[in-house]
């Protein structure tokens, strides 16, 4: 069954961690949590003693999968929207309720998910019995967009990532996927796992809950719901054809014809970004294109400077917020 194998190796140990793997303290718990999914509000429920919880990590790609159990009844509410992150929640022992809307609650079963971008909604809330056992998937709302275009040429409607939604159980093709999921974990080296073999894994992971996602919300993810005005296309062209001289915002509305202000609310109505965050991800995603086909001798600086960065260290501290890596941990793949 998958709650034996998750997160142990090919000898059947558990997977080491570089922290305490259980724990009775709040304090401690929160901190992993915190980490591994986001900050978010602990209710414990009844007259419990100190939970007994059971805590396991390990990062793929740039997901994180965790196993993880209070081991008394909890009630969490008040996610961190600001962490940017998509949760999906499955459970392997007992049960978890998930509050679909303030009038309607949902229970998963044994071997069923339950999904919720918490970036884009405040209002989720689960309970979960003192036997529940989970295994989750945190996965950076950026990555699941980055995928959507690189799958489908265009972002999907707002109305997806705001949709709250259950799927999978004991006999479905998403709980083997898991299961494939579970067994690469324990057989991939770990420093692989964070390399090209975890984002193999994450691709195959994600695109899985992105059609499960949409074939519940009733969206379909080859047509584009809506149009764009023309500016956005003509916006983010002259981003990509201009990205290395650093363009301003009033460089770009000039340029495609628009006042500072229709360019920023469009971007934000229909990219659900500011311009300013879309050109920081083409010039990142431009350097680490780079850094993977680097020839010998080839210095982080020098890519970095080609692409247009000016401040070595902001660049250094954003591509690791949103790789999960230095830059010369990149370089080094490849040399």
């Amino acid at each position: 069954m998958l709650e034996q194998t998750l997160l142990y190796d090919v000898t059947g140990q558990p997977i080491p961690q570089s922290h305490n793997s259980s724990s009775q303290d709040w304090d401690e718990i929160k901190a992993w949590t915190d980490q591994v999914y986001m900050p978010y509000n602990v209710i414990l429920l009844g007259k419990s003693p100190d939970p007994v919880s059971s805590m396991h990590s390990i990062k793929v790609g740039h997901m994180i999968v965790t196993r993880f159990k209070y081991g008394v009844p909890v009630h969490l509410n008040k996610w961190d929207q600001q962490a940017g992150n998509i949760i999906l929640l499955t459970t392997l022992q007992g049960q978890g309720h998930h509050a679909v809307n303030a009038a309607h609650w949902h229970t998963t079963e044994v071997g069923e998910s339950f999904l919720v971008d918490c970036s884009q909604t405040d209002d989720y809330a689960v309970s979960f019995h003192p036997d529940h056992l989970q295994l989750n998937l945190t996965i950076p709302h950026r990555c699941m967009t980055e995928l959507m275009l690189a799958n489908f040429g265009h972002h999907a409607p707002v109305k997806l990532w705001q949709f709250k939604t259950s799927f999978g159980g004991v006999h479905s093709s998403w709980l083997m996927l898991l299961q494939y999921l579970s067994k690469s974990i324990g057989e991939i080296p770990e420093i692989q796992l964070q390399a090209r073999a975890g984002e193999h894994l994450q691709q195959m992971v994600c695109l899985h809950i992105l059609n499960e996602w949409a074939a519940r919300a009733q969206i379909n993810l080859q047509q584009q719901e809506y149009i764009a005005p023309k500016y956005i296309d003509r916006a983010e062209q002259y981003m990509r054809d201009s990205i290395c001289y650093s363009p301003t915002i009033a460089e770009i509305a000039k340029a495609v014809g628009v006042s500072i202000r229709t360019l920023s609310s469009g971007f934000k109505k229909y990219r659900q970004i500011t311009p300013a965050q879309f050109m920081r991800d083409i010039r990142l995603a431009m350097v680490r294109q780079e850094l993977l086909r680097a020839s010998s001798g080839q210095t982080v600086a020098a890519i970095a400077y080609a692409c247009g960065y000016i401040n070595l260290g902001d660049f250094s501290r954003q591509y690791r917020l949103k790789y999960g890596e230095r830059p010369s941990q990149t370089l080094q793949k490849k040399q």
